[in-house]
């Protein structure tokens, strides 16, 4: 199971950053929260959504669960 990035922010739907991906939750968790991966993310985000809209959260997903959200935020 692969487990992935996912940005949840203050508008609009969250998204997921799929070229990071980690064999373990673990592995993913110790990436998130290594600070001297914070301007990799930051980068993410800025060009996924620009400057102006906050993020609230950074989890690790499963793809299986990336999809759920995804089939969820069609409906």
């Amino acid at each position: 199971m692969k487990w992935l990035i996912l940005v949840a922010l203050t508008h609009g739907n969250p998204f997921t950053i799929d070229h990071k991906l980690f064999d373990t939750e673990d592995a993913c968790v110790l990436w998130v929260t290594n600070y001297n991966n914070v301007e990799e993310i930051a980068i993410e985000v800025i060009a996924e959504v620009g400057f102006n809209n906050p993020v609230t959260g950074v989890y690790c997903i499963t793809d299986q669960e990336r999809k759920k959200r995804e089939t969820i935020q069609k409906l």
